[in-house]
Order: C-alpha cells, then structure tokens, then sequence
C-alpha cells in the first residue's frame, strides 16, 4: 500500500430548523468546506475511491455532500527528519504522533504554521544547519518558534504544482447571482481555492516531516530537494492529519 495526500473541497446542504416563528419549520443550509487526509491505496485512483467511500459514510444521511475538487498525489517514501531521512513506516508513526498529540498541547503559534514558509525558505543554496537558519530569520518570526532541540513535531509538506490562477471577474451591478445547485456546482476556479482553500490547491509531492518548528521542516525539504526537479516548486505545511484505510 502506498501513502496518499488527498486535500478536498466539499459542499454541504443539510435541513435545519428554522428560527422563524412562522413560515417552514425547516430552511436548507449549504456550507462549503475543505480538509486534507493521509489516505492508503494501491494507486492514487484506488486512493481516492477509498476516500469518496469514507466520506460517504463519515457524513450521515442528514447531509448531502458535493465533491467540488480533490487534489491528490503520493508521499515521498522517506521521512525528513535533523538527523537524517528514514524510512517511513506509518503504522509505527500514526501510533506515535497519535502518543504526541495526547500528551502534547498543540500550539500553533510555537510550530509556526503562521509563518509563511514559502517566502521565508526561498529556493536556493540551503542554510548550513538549524542554527545558521534560525540566526538569519527576522526577529519577529524567530522569536515565536520552538527551537528546542528535545522537542519536535510531524509536519506535512506540500508541493505545489504550478498554476496561473485568474480572479473571478465581478458581476455587473444590480445583476442577480445565479442560483447555485449543489449537485451540478461549477468547478472551483484556481483563484477561487487560491483565496478560500489554499491547501487544496493542486500538488506534485507530498511529504512527511519532523521538526521543531515549520521554519526548519521546510528548510529539510529545501536542503532534501536542492538539485532535483521539484527544488523551485512552492510549498505549503499543514499539521498531521487523519489517516484512513491504515491497515
């Protein structure tokens, strides 16, 4: 089985009570929503009909689901760590970062996802080590991370394919937005999960990072990536997050 980066963008609508005291007891609400999962298969298409069935069943049949978009790619086969790149084995892995989380608060300013690391870690010849990196970082960023050595977190890493989004142009004034049905939605536009869902954004690799902070897991996928073909590419890091079909 392989490993598996799926981000989605889903439309929900489901019938909720109204709080009208006349008029239908019920009204339809539509929400849309995005999450990404590690999930396992013999191919990206087998990962993905896994998932589709997963999500089907995590719904309930009160809510009606719209898949909008999924963005999907395979892990890198290794794990990027400060001491060296290992091989994953994500049996051993859910158990530990599922040990982590329970005894861990999770503080999202402290492992930095507020930092944008794309602009921080430029492609390029690499800091020499952690401490070079952490030197050359504006105060104000590293101010605000974990830099203790003794306490690292799992990272996952995106990157991103290239793309030329376009905003989605304005309608005239006094026109009327079209109605929206869930079930035949438009695609999302590429400007549209630019600014509302970056992390579904389409991807060329995934992978599995631990470090103490976001700042140094993408400074390992830059050092890792330096002379091969996806070392310009843009990132994005996001938390751990749940896996399915881990058997």
């Amino acid at each position: 089985m392989n490993a598996y980066l799926l981000a989605t963008v889903i439309t929900c609508s489901a019938q909720r009570p109204s709080n009208r005291f006349s008029g239908p007891a019920t009204t339809l609400q539509t929400w849309d929503s995005c999450s990404h999962q590690i999930v396992f298969g013999s191919s990206l298409a087998d990962a993905r009909q896994r998932f589709e069935q997963w999500l089907g069943t995590s719904s309930g049949s009160q809510i009606s689901i719209t898949v909008r978009k999924i963005a999907g790619t395979q892990f890198l086969d290794r794990l990027l760590t400060e001491s060296g790149n290992l091989p994953l084995d994500w049996p051993q892995l859910a158990q530990q970062v599922a040990v982590q989380l329970e005894s861990t608060p999770v503080d999202d300013f402290e492992q930095g996802y507020w930092v944008n690391v794309d602009e921080v870690v430029r492609p390029g010849p690499p800091a020499f080590n952690v401490e070079s990196l952490q030197a050359g970082l504006p105060e104000d960023i590293r101010a605000g991370l974990n830099w203790a050595a003794d306490k690292k977190f799992f990272f996952v890493l995106s990157v991103l394919s290239p793309f030329d989004w376009q905003p989605k142009p304005l309608a005239p004034a006094g026109a009327e937005e079209p109605e929206e049905d869930g079930e035949t939605a438009e695609p999302i536009s590429a400007g549209e999960i630019f600014w509302t869902f970056p992390q579904a954004l389409d991807k060329d690799s995934a992978v599995l990072i631990r470090a103490r902070n976001s700042v140094v897991a993408a400074w390992l996928w830059r050092r890792y990536a330096a002379n091969g073909p996806l070392a310009t590419r843009s990132i994005r890091i996001d938390p751990w997050c749940e896996a399915i079909n881990l058997k």
